[in-house]
């Protein structure tokens, strides 16, 4: 992770493979009927990966990169999920609705509810395992015994027991539930709705506390004794036995590549976080670019009628500066037409969006928000004093920028959101999670080899010798969000990062710290 900010407005920037960095937002909702979040990115691209208006389009941008929005993860802790007395426990509310069908309901909209609040249950449970998981190793990691560590390590380890024991309360919980569930009277859709659920909890524990163990068997220092280990170690063996006895697809077999299991995975996360997705839809009505456009092309028009006009009032039809003037006109015709069309990319953006998007609820396919976006390559001139002034932060030397030429494109987005819709229909799902996965495979096809020998001499014994050395290429990105606080009052925050890469793709990201 790169960056996270407690605040209403959080960023977390994070590389999501070879070829895809993420930059996920958090929105907390205020109650009010109304707020808007904007967010500016500036690229600063080396000239050296040819990366400008010609080799790197708007469409070249929105094609290439994934946008996501969807709810956050309700926050129930393991116990209260079990909690007969919490209405909002999606376990408690699966229960009721099993309760109703054993009874003879056979309402279609009943069928709808718990298969929503079966992947909300799963979604929840994945939430608050990944959670306690993360909290754990972070304390195991730090651990010193030192004086004083006494209570630190008396957290951890009675915090792990805690933990453990929560899940075998809540295992137990989901296994009554299965006698339920695989009762004749429960639709079928409920059914392997469960087998689902089912398959994707044992996988969930299984990953996540495998990483634990390793954790605890590095810094075993920081615990009481080997009780906990031991606990780990029979939990994480019996999930792929648990699966094995249940015939689920996703067993790791010895001796074969094993692409059932992670494909399985993947299935089974997309089907569970579904239920946190929002709906969105391209705005046909945003016509505006393309009127812009249909405008370049009528003056390019204009300018070959009006030389038409000129050519036939001073030459005769079928002479060769006639044919000249109209060969000529039908050139120009088409250069003026991408040269005004450039012009009108670049300079629009600054007030219009180049599309816009309908935020739906899936459930009721209510207009929830808007989101507006804009690409442009922008002059090194144009870029505003606090986004120069940001950029140029780590420089050394006044000069520094003479020796790292570069191209500018700036990303604007700007989301709507109507909290009270939101607000009235959902008890749980409240606050937005906003992703971008960004792709760099565009970047990266004209960039050097990613190694290059490099001759020195060796001042052991005098020789010269070849040592292959590492050719990267830095990309700055500068990010300014926007927003209102819960008291109404105006933000602006900054971002810088460095997107290092090569040749195969991404190398790292790095935060730089703004002074």
């Amino acid at each position: 992770m790169i960056d996270e900010h407690n605040d209403i407005f959080d960023s977390k920037i994070t590389l999501h493979d070879r070829h895809r960095f993420e930059i996920k937002l958090d929105l907390e909702l205020p109650a009010s009927s109304h707020t808007v979040y904007e967010l500016e990115s500036y690229f600063f691209v080396p000239r050296a990966l040819n990366i400008g208006p010609r080799t790197y389009t708007k469409e070249d941008f929105y094609n290439n990169n994934q946008r996501y929005i969807r709810f956050k993860t309700p926050k129930i802790s393991l116990a209260k999920l079990c909690d007969p007395k919490l209405s909002t426990s999606p376990l408690n509310r699966v229960k009721e609705n099993l309760s109703r069908f054993l009874s003879g309901d056979k309402d279609p909209k009943l069928v709808e509810l718990a298969y929503e609040e079966f992947k909300l249950l799963g979604c929840v449970i994945r939430g608050e395992i990944r959670d306690h998981v993360k909290i754990f190793m972070a304390g195991l990691e730090t651990y010193a015994p030192q004086a004083g560590e006494h209570d630190k390590k008396m957290f951890v380890g009675e915090g792990l027991e805690n933990f453990l024991t929560d899940l075998k309360y809540l295992s137990g919980q989901i296994s009554a539930l299965k006698a339920e569930v695989m009762d004749p009277a429960v639709p079928i859709k409920l059914r392997e709705t469960f087998t689902f659920l089912d398959e994707y909890l044992s996988l969930i524990l299984e990953e996540y506390l495998t990483l634990l163990l390793e954790s605890v068997r590095k810094n075993k220092a920081a615990l009481a004794g080997d009780n906990v280990e031991a606990e780990l170690s029979a939990l994480v063996i019996s999930q792929g036995r648990y699966r094995a006895a249940m015939n689920y697809p996703s067993i790791l077999r010895e001796n074969e590549n094993n692409e059932v299991i992670i494909y399985r995975r993947g299935v089974l996360k997309k089907f569970i976080s579904s239920v946190l997705y929002l709906k969105t839809e391209l705005d046909e009505s945003q016509t505006i670019t393309q009127f812009v456009f249909g405008l370049a092309a009528g003056l390019a028009m204009l300018f070959a009628v009006l030389a038409t006009i000129y050519a036939q009032n001073r030459y005769t039809i079928n002479s060769v500066p006639f044919v000249l003037v109209i060969v000529t006109s039908y050139i120009f015709k088409d250069r003026i037409k991408d040269w005004l069309k450039l012009l009108f990319s670049r300079n629009l953006t600054r007030w219009f969006s180049d599309r816009e998007i309908k935020i739906l609820d899936p459930e009721n396919l209510k207009k929830i928000g808007v989101l507006k976006e804009a690409f442009t390559f922008i002059s090194e001139e144009a870029v505003p004093p606090d986004i120069s002034r940001i950029r140029k932060i780590d420089n050394i030397t006044s000069i520094d920028e003479d020796g790292k030429p570069e191209r500018v494109f700036k990303y604007k987005k700007e989301i709507i959101l109507y909290p009270k819709k939101i607000l009235e229909a959902h008890d749980r799902r409240k606050d937005l999670n906003d992703i971008m996965r960004f792709n760099i495979q565009d970047f990266i096809i004209q960039a050097d080899d990613s190694s290059v020998d490099y001759s020195c001499i060796d001042p052991a014994n005098g020789r010269i010798r070849i040592v292959p050395c590492a050719r990267v290429y830095h990309v700055n990105m500068v990010m300014k969000y926007l927003y209102t606080d819960a008291q109404g009052q105006k933000n602006i925050r900054y971002d810088r990062i460095r997107i290092v890469l090569n040749k195969e793709g991404l190398v790292r990201l790095e935060e730089v710290k703004l002074m």
